[in-house]
């Protein structure tokens, strides 16, 4: 699978210096092996994923569930190959290898520094630290 669900949504302060900066989204529901968090905002059920390379969140809107987001969204075919991007992570599985829990594939160097995201370039990091280092690379404290 290109992406992991957590067993229970997170404090979005699991994300470290993120945290102001996703506001008024106050939950991670998982997160894509490129990287990419699930957000969601437990007052209005909306969902969004925060891309950390582009500074930046896409909000998908209300969900009645995780489920249904995970339905709607993330097994959304378009969403896959936009986002998820399964024969580029196979790529970087068959250079990289194969992800542990709480493991994510990461360029080096980042795409905002240069980086050109080619297979080869990437390693293989825990997701949090993942998160608050490319935070941190934005300026984030």
């Amino acid at each position: 699978m290109s992406y992991h669900l957590l067993p229970e949504p997170q404090p979005v302060s699991i994300l470290g210096c993120w945290e102001p900066n996703v506001a008024p989204f106050t939950h991670v529901v998982g997160y894509s092996n490129l990287g990419h968090f699930f957000l969601l905002n437990s007052n209005s059920e909306e969902f969004a994923v925060l891309h950390p390379f582009r500074q930046a969140y896409k909000s998908y809107g209300q969900f009645n569930s995780v489920s249904d987001f995970e339905q709607i969204i993330l097994k959304d075919a378009g969403f896959g190959e936009y986002v998820l991007k399964p024969e580029h992570q196979a790529a970087i599985q068959e250079f990289a290898g194969s992800l542990s829990e709480a493991e994510v594939y990461i360029p080096q160097p980042y795409p905002f520094l240069g980086g050109s995201e080619e297979p080869t370039t990437y390693s293989i990091g825990n997701v949090w630290t993942f998160a608050e280092l490319v935070g941190r690379c934005h300026g984030f404290a």
